[in-house]
């Protein structure tokens, strides 16, 4: 039976490149993919060109990046740099993952050196709280969302811990070709975002033996486990 995997970025980039290789795994086995980018990322324009300019380039390159991975893209309208965590965003969000029949949440860990990043991990985090809540009353019924987890983010460091491995070997190409339609993936002049992501898919992979391997976070009361024996 297929899911509905959502995962949400704080800035255009953000889960194409953290989530992007088990998105489009995911993908290649039927299920359906949802990105989610809080904003466009805008405030990082390029000399030459304008700010409304590059906001539309990145919500086309989202586009782009989903469709080659077989997924589906969407961008709010919210101004880059003036991410909050409101009621009415928290719902926004909410309302998309009962849209989606949302399954599994992928989203940012709650420490980052960027405050865009922290916003978004603690209004992702009170969405799947709505969206899941079956006394909560929305438009639409409750999402049945099963499992949420934290991607690995460079800016998002302090205190992260990977939990979960995913071997994504046979979606890794797909996500390299994809990868690249976003700008900052190779010309981004602060940091060299598709050479650390794939590089770093190969050091998660040799921990398990695959080519390339993605990981996830979870919150410390996730990782606890009822025995009797054992």
């Amino acid at each position: 039976m297929s899911k509905t995997i959502m995962a949400v970025g704080a800035h255009t980039g953000d889960a194409q490149l953290t989530c992007g290789m088990l998105l489009a795994k995911h993908a290649m086995h039927g299920d359906r993919v949802v990105i989610v980018d809080l904003t466009a990322g805008e405030r990082g324009t390029p000399a030459g060109w304008t700010v409304p300019d590059f906001r539309a380039y990145n919500v086309e390159c989202a586009k782009k990046f989903a469709e080659k991975i077989g997924g589906e893209s969407i961008v709010l309208d919210t101004p880059d740099g003036e991410l909050v965590d409101t009621p009415e965003k928290e719902l926004e969000l909410a309302d998309l993952m009962r849209k989606y029949k949302t399954d599994a949440v992928l989203y940012h860990w709650k420490n980052s050196l960027h405050k865009d990043h922290e916003v978004a991990s603690r209004l992702t985090e009170n969405a799947i709280f709505f969206a899941s809540l079956t006394t909560f009353e929305r438009p639409l019924p409750p999402a049945p969302i099963r499992s949420f987890m934290c991607a690995e983010n460079w800016e998002d460091e302090q205190d992260f811990t990977p939990y979960y491995y995913f071997d994504v070997t046979e979606a890794f190409p797909v996500w390299k070709e994809a990868i690249r339609e976003l700008w900052l993936s190779e010309h981004s002049t602060s940091f060299p975002y598709l050479r650390y992501y794939e590089a770093l898919s190969i050091v998660r992979g040799a921990r398990i033996g695959a080519e390339h391997a993605t990981c996830f976070g979870t919150s410390p009361t996730a990782k606890r486990q009822k025995m009797d024996l054992l």
